[in-house]
């Protein structure tokens, strides 16, 4: 939807909390039980994980969410691919998100893994795919999820403190 630029700004900084969390919690996760850590151990390294992960999600996130037209292929793929427009509600929003998320989730995704993987646990890069593939699909259902409702929430509350007034899109 179009917006001003400070108001587009905010909504990514504010949309970006969430996915960046759940991203980086999940793949945490799934990277720690596959690395055979004992039970007791689990939580607290997948904690410690996610909160060296989180920051690295959120800055890559900023950058996609204000550089990369994400939401304007999904908008064109709702209204145009999926004939729907605004007005459908949950059905616009999830077509519209099946595109923001995967470009979300696709570029997180590879830039973690093969930071986690190849840099701080010195992984070889002929282990990257295998490592990439083992948490994608788990990554991107949280993600459509995750900002299936927060992001329109993001978006009303950044036009409020933008005094913003969503377009009559109708």
């Amino acid at each position: 939807m179009p917006m001003k630029p400070k108001t587009k700004l905010v909504k990514v900084l504010l949309t970006n909390i969430m996915i960046a969390f759940a991203i980086s919690l999940v793949a945490s996760y799934i990277a720690i039980g596959q690395a055979g850590v004992p039970a007791e151990a689990v939580a607290p390294a997948t904690i410690f994980s996610t909160l060296k992960n989180f920051p690295m999600a959120y800055v890559i996130s900023f950058f996609i969410g204000m550089f990369i037209p994400c939401e304007q292929w999904g908008f064109g793929f709702a209204t145009g691919t999926c004939h729907l427009s605004p007005a459908d509600g949950l059905k616009f929003g999830a077509a519209l998100n099946l595109v923001v998320n995967t470009v979300y989730v696709a570029v997180n995704s590879v830039i973690l893994t093969y930071v986690n993987a190849c840099v701080f646990n010195g992984a070889p890069l002929a282990a990257f795919p295998a490592a990439w593939a083992s948490s994608i699909i788990q990554c991107w259902i949280v993600g459509f999820v995750v900002s299936l409702f927060w992001a329109p929430a993001c978006e009303k509350w950044a036009r409020q403190i933008c005094s913003d007034p969503a377009p009559d899109m109708h």
